[in-house]
């Protein structure tokens, strides 16, 4: 029709008007990513020396960031020295280099025994290949009903460490499979249940194929693509996020950002995807420092079912696979505004070279139609109210079935939220049971949840451990438990009870779990003007911890997962929550082997490590696609100011002038 074609132009429109490209990145900063030149050059240099061949494959070529009191120091213009961390393979060895590419040298490589590195893509396609060749694993599928082995898709698992099994020095990925023919991009919604092949990649063979019984695989998922769907609702009148004038954000050099009164510097990496370092606020013309680097370190996602074909699922998704390597093209006016700027980013490949990532992250202004502060008075006829604006930047990794939407919120009360969205496709397991009335459902959905016929989703956790090294007005900091306690009053008083507030400082490294106490990072050498030391709460709404004895595989790997939050001494070589070397660990490795020897924290440099758990246990709702579901933790000022930092906030927006600069259009990639 005429008037729907016009419709879908003037939107067409608004997204080409809004969505634009930033220019390459270039080194005019020291914890810039490496950009494809230096990965060029790191593995030439390598290469040069004898260490690395064509044979060889990197899991990691990734910045090793100067020290921390040059960075704070640093200044535009000043000099800028490179070097690399590098991870790779030969054959079955793993080894770690450090190369200084401004001196063209390899300062050092060893190689790390009895570790296993991050999955490797090729790695992942050869345990898909073997399998499909694989004359048991051929039989088993043959006797449920398969000869096409071309419907299948196969989806390659790294299970962690097994005790009991013969995998020391083996390389292994269970390979589960779902029957795909029916579907254009639901590929985890048809699984072919009991059987799975275990495939060591360094024997480049399958070892074993498991087969626990023959199950019905599930009808074909309903559609939800927009291509061939009738049954939508009728589309809402546009409701969008603009910024007609332009963007409020500066980028320089495409990642160094300044908004309102916050600026820091973005990098994108390939096992933690966003990294925010430098994080100052203007405080009346003073720059004052907040944090020096916020990055989420590991997630963890383990299922709760004890079956053979599911008992091993607990992915440390971070470092057994690497969220910067999932991240997903963002799309324009969908996973972000049509005010969003965006940024690619380049990726390190498995053969030492590089690919792009078009629109890895965005950034946008969000007009959170709340009020940042407001009163009323004279019964409400004298109104003062001021709108929140907040700046937001986002990735999304599809981790296999899940996608996780990782923003870092600015807001104009000089709040920083992390704050994760989870959604995607639930993992489905193929049972007998089609109703909650058959006499199968009570044991087919003892793990799990009943959400199609044939299909239970099993109970799982996902926990996300960042670390933040907060630097407030200074290194040197101090981390308080706050407590409410009841207080009782004398006899005459007819109140009789109320409650303090007290905080206790923490002298150690320690550990915080499900406590009701408030948590605080302060600043004990300075003071405001009212005499308060300078600190940050960390205001966690919901925690939720790990159950589970970290005795036992795979906790063993997530011991982080067992705390709220960790605080440990600052140490640069303590980066991710379980160890460098996560994939096929024995447990312990990370957060609990560091404080195994707790060291003084009293007024020293020191990060925390909060974590945001979810027990998800699967409903009907969540299928077959997932409602995103949000959760958040925030920093928020506490005594860092005198006063209200967002009193100043103007009541109205500027004016559009005539001449706009275009340097920052929305939609614009950097």
């Amino acid at each position: 029709m005429p008037g729907q074609k016009l419709k879908l132009t003037f939107l067409a429109f608004l997204i080409l008007a809004f969505s634009s490209i930033a220019s390459a990145q270039q080194v005019d900063h020291p914890l810039n990513a490496l950009d494809a030149d230096e990965v060029t050059n790191v593995v030439s240099i390598l290469t040069r020396d004898g260490e690395v061949d064509k044979d060889t494959l990197f899991t990691a070529i990734r910045l090793k960031e100067p020290a921390k009191a040059k960075m704070w120091a640093w200044r535009d213009g000043d000099p800028i020295s490179r070097k690399s961390v590098v991870i790779f393979r030969r054959g079955a060895k793993t080894f770690q280099a450090i190369v200084d590419i401004s001196s063209s040298k390899v300062v050092s490589i060893e190689e790390k025994t009895g570790v296993q590195s991050s999955v490797l893509i090729s790695e992942w396609r050869m345990a898909q290949a073997l399998t499909l060749e694989d004359p048991n694993w051929q039989k088993a599928m043959r006797k449920r009903g398969f000869s096409d082995f071309n419907t299948l898709f196969c989806s390659p698992i790294l299970p962690g460490y097994l005790p009991g099994r013969d995998y020391e020095g083996k390389r292994i990925f269970n390979v589960p499979c779902y029957e795909v023919s029916k579907s254009k991009n639901h590929r985890y919604g048809r699984p072919v249940e009991g059987v799975f092949a275990v495939v060591d990649v360094n024997a480049k063979k399958v070892i074993d194929v498991v087969d626990t019984g023959v199950v019905p695989v599930p009808a074909p998922v309903s559609n939800y693509e927009s291509q061939g769907n009738t049954a939508f609702r009728p589309a809402l009148k546009p409701v969008i996020n603009v910024s007609p004038a332009g963007a409020n954000f500066k980028l320089k050099g495409g990642l160094q950002v300044e908004w309102q009164n916050w600026s820091f510097h973005l990098r994108f990496e390939r096992r933690n995807g966003i990294v925010i370092s430098l994080v100052r606020y203007n405080d009346k013309g003073k720059l004052r420092k907040v944090a020096y680097q916020m990055a989420l370190s590991e997630m963890f996602v383990p299922y709760m079912d004890p079956y053979p074909t599911w008992s091993y699922k607990a992915f440390l998704d971070a470092g057994e696979y690497g969220l910067g390597y999932l991240a997903s093209s963002l799309r324009p006016g969908q996973d972000c505004p049509l005010n969003a700027v965006y940024i690619n980013a380049v990726v390190p490949s498995d053969t030492g070279k590089v690919f792009p990532v078009e629109r890895a992250m965005c950034i946008f202004e969000r007009a959170t139609g709340d009020p940042a502060w407001r009163h009323a008075e004279n019964a409400g006829r004298d109104v003062e109210s001021r709108r929140a604006v907040e700046l937001v930047v986002r990735m999304i990794p599809t981790v296999g079935n899940y996608d996780y939407s990782l923003d870092w919120v600015f807001t104009q009360t000089a709040d920083i939220k992390l704050r994760l969205g989870a959604t995607g496709i639930l993992a489905i397991k193929g049972v007998e049971t089609k109703s909650m009335k058959d006499s199968t459902a009570k044991h087919d959905t003892k793990f799990g949840t009943l959400v199609a016929e044939n299909s239970v989703a099993p109970n799982h956790d996902h926990y996300f451990s960042y670390r933040i090294d907060l630097d407030v007005d200074g290194l040197n900091n101090t981390f308080t438990e706050g407590k409410v306690t009841p207080f009782s009053l004398p006899p005459e008083n007819p109140r009789r009870e109320i409650w303090t507030f007290d905080q206790t400082p923490a002298k150690f490294e320690t550990t915080m779990g499900k406590q009701s106490g408030l948590w605080f990072v302060k600043n004990t050498n300075r003071k405001t003007g009212l005499g308060h030391n300078p600190s940050v709460e960390i205001e966690m709404p919901t925690r939720v911890v790990s159950p589970l004895s970290p005795a036992f595989s795979p906790q063993s790997r997530a011991v982080f997962s067992n705390e709220s939050l960790w605080i440990t001494a600052y140490d640069r070589r303590q980066v991710y929550a379980a160890g460098n070397f996560p994939n096929q660990s024995k447990g312990g490795d990370g957060l609990p082997a560091w404080i195994a020897k707790p060291q003084d924290i009293s007024n020293k440099d020191i990060v925390v490590w909060p974590t945001i758990g979810i027990h998800h246990i699967p409903r009907a709702e969540d299928w077959p696609m997932m409602p995103t579901l949000w959760r958040e933790i925030t920093i928020r000022p506490f005594n860092f100011f005198e006063e209200n930092p967002a009193l100043d906030l103007n009541p109205g927006f500027a004016r559009p002038q005539k001449k706009q600069n275009p340097s920052l259009r929305p939609g614009k990639t950097e």
